[in-house]
């Protein structure tokens, strides 16, 4: 095989190849994992042609990047769940016979029977005239073409039991793969790693399965975390092509793997500057939690960041609910996450469901019976306070259950389901999306076409008839009517978008008050435009603030990452030696926080709100006395 330049560990992932061991390369954050994944891949589609491999990623971003920069027809790079899907959907007698187990097996309680199917277990008849797919969502009761579906949650649990009791399924697949990669394995499902490092062994045919990840990285539950009771072959990367040298020696201050991380030796390496490793600066800040963080980053110590730009300066906040007060659509987010009538139906639908209420009732007569049980909350109380809550719920408290539950559904996944589809590039909404929202869509997209001078696709799209110089006027007063930046109700604008031409005409607004959507609609009309449009940024990552999590694989020259939190999952004092004594909560802490401060490729910034002596003299132990300094102390 040709190996001019290629990387030492990409060297002893070939020879484990040649050996037919399985192996894992493992690295801290900015080593080059993907990098030597692809490296590894074209040295082998260019040496063996006809080699047949498999590449599973943990999202369709990952996928696109890696298609992007191969072009081989025997490479597959595929979602995990894409191609289990993919192997497994037409075994449907295979998956029918595990579905049964799951359902009838009283520990699996996400395996729901169908509805009305009685305490019987359910028996081979069921599904006989069924077809099983996969989809959003779980449907065991068949729909009118007679498909039940199971979900993303559903899927590696059918297929693990698919590839356990199955030999044929695991020679199929090392039929269609001579070499199994997988991408950010840390975030892998253990069902994955059975399937793949147990269950395949059943076959006597030859293939290899080889990892890419970083044990220290594993920030989500679900995930394997590591694969060290596997035995396999490791394979470490310790060089960092990514963060400046401040923050290289911090970080490997947080690592408890014995992977101690030094700078690139490549004098081309992102991080080095005229041959040597950049420098970088790290601040850590403490303050009041009632510090004006908007005045804080005002100070001269953010002079050279620019924080309306998302690509290259980001702030870090743990959670949606914090990340929509910075960035401007606060009204928006709180009533599809904590809106008092939401949460009355919310309460009360579960106590029916678990037959503690009769249904058969009013909304109202239900509340009441439920007030008991609102001690801490005081539900009623508060709508009755609030005039807006208290004039919708004198329309839903004398509606049936039935009527005022299907008019009152928010599915809080709605807002924060428009996301980056990785294979089109595009920005794409999923099955949660509800009508209003998707209205708003189609809209945005408008204005952004215009903006971007892609005046077919424009065209293409809206309604709008332009035959002469006079009606390009008027689209540009339209256009410029919708983006001022000013307090224009969601209703105000589609009305307006409607009359204009931009949008054609629907029933949503009939709908939504005749039908269904009554309470969203009444809600969602007189917030602003504006925290809608800036909801969308943000979930783009164009907004300068963006959730802990979901920077993990990305990088940006500036980091404020701010360590503030009331959820119990996480408690940052870890970090210094206070707060929770549970260690999952306390490894689920340093984990993100290794994440998070690994983004930056010049400047870290960390505000802890804390006056902690101890807390302090930690930092100061991590961070450098002269680094850890008071916000009031800062010009």
């Amino acid at each position: 095989m040709a190996s001019i330049n290629l990387e030492k560990e990409v060297l002893e992932a070939l020879q484990c190849i040649k050996n037919g061991e399985n192996f894992i390369i493992e690295g801290g954050a900015g080593s080059g994992k993907t990098y030597s994944l692809i490296s590894l891949i074209n040295i082998l589609t260019e040496d063996l042609p006809n080699i047949r491999i498999v590449c599973i990623t943990y999202t369709n971003n990952a996928v696109a990047e890696i298609l992007s920069r191969i072009e081989n027809k025997n490479l597959r790079v595929s979602t995990i769940h894409d191609f289990i899907w993919s192997l497994i959907g037409k075994f449907q007698n295979e998956i029918k016979n595990v579905l049964i187990d799951l359902i009838n097996d009283e520990g699996e309680k996400i395996f729901k029977k169908p509805k009305d199917y009685g305490e019987d277990l359910i028996c081979e008849e069921y599904f006989q005239d069924l077809y099983v797919d996969y989809d959003e969502y779980y449907a065991i009761t068949p729909n009118d073409k007679n498909v039940v579906k199971i979900s993303h949650d559903h899927i590696l649990i059918v297929a693990e039991k698919i590839f356990e009791k199955y030999k044929k399924i695991s020679d199929i697949l090392k039929d269609i793969a001579d070499c199994i990669f997988v991408d950010e394995y840390q975030d892998t499902s253990p069902l994955v790693a059975d399937i793949l490092l147990k269950h395949l062994k059943q076959s006597s045919k030859r293939n290899v399965i080889g990892f890419f990840g970083d044990s220290m990285q594993s920030i989500y539950d679900n995930g394997v975390g590591n694969l060290n009771q596997y035995g396999l072959t490791k394979i470490v990367k310790k060089q960092n092509r990514r963060n400046p040298r401040v923050v290289i020696e911090v970080a490997n201050k947080f690592r408890d793997d014995g992977i101690e991380q030094i700078p690139s030796e490549d004098i081309n390496a992102p991080n080095m500057e005229n041959g040597t490793i950049r420098a970088g600066s790290i601040k850590f800040l403490y303050g009041n939690e009632t510090d004006d963080f908007i005045s804080i980053k005002k100070k001269a110590i953010f002079d050279s960041w620019d924080f309306s730009d998302g690509k290259q300066t980001k702030e870090l906040r743990l959670t949606h609910k914090y990340n929509a007060e910075m960035a401007g659509f606060e009204d928006l987010y709180d009533l599809y996450n904590a809106d008092l009538i939401t949460t009355l139906i919310s309460k009360i639908k579960g106590k029916i469901d678990k037959g503690c209420l009769d249904n058969d009732k009013t909304l109202g007569a239900l509340a009441l019976e439920e007030k008991p049980i609102f001690n801490k909350e005081d539900l009623l109380d508060q709508i009755n306070r609030d005039d807006t809550y208290q004039s919708i719920y004198s329309i839903l408290a004398d509606m049936s259950w039935g009527e005022a539950y299907a008019k009152c559904r928010i599915t809080k996944e709605s807002l924060m389901s428009y996301k980056l589809n990785g294979m089109s590039g595009k920005y794409e909404a999923n099955s949660y999306r509800d009508r209003i929202l998707c209205r708003l869509d189609i809209l945005e997209e408008i204005i952004e076409l215009y903006e971007g001078n892609k005046f077919n696709d424009f065209l293409r799209i809206t309604k709008f008839s332009i035959s002469n110089r006079e009606d390009k006027i008027c689209l540009k007063q339209a256009i410029d009517y919708l983006v001022k930046e000013d307090d224009k109700t969601i209703e105000e604008v589609l009305v307006f978008a409607e009359d204009q031409g931009l949008l054609e005409k629907d029933d949503l607004f009939d709908d939504c008050i005749i039908n269904k959507g009554f309470y969203l609609w009444e809600r969602i009309k007189n917030i602003t435009f504006k925290q809608y449009r800036k909801s969308v940024l943000y979930l783009k990552e164009f907004s300068p603030i963006c959730t802990q999590h979901s920077v993990k694989g990305s990088e940006y020259d500036n980091v404020l990452l701010v360590l503030e939190s009331n959820w119990n999952k996480y408690d940052f004092y870890t970090l210094f030696g206070k707060g929770s004594l549970n260690h999952n909560v306390r490894m689920r802490t340093k984990k993100l926080f290794y994440v998070c401060i690994t983004r930056a490729k010049k400047n870290l910034v960390i505000y802890l709100p804390t006056q902690d002596s101890e807390i302090l003299d930690k930092a100061k132990e991590f961070f450098g006395e002269e680094n850890v300094l008071p916000v009031s102390s800062i010009d």
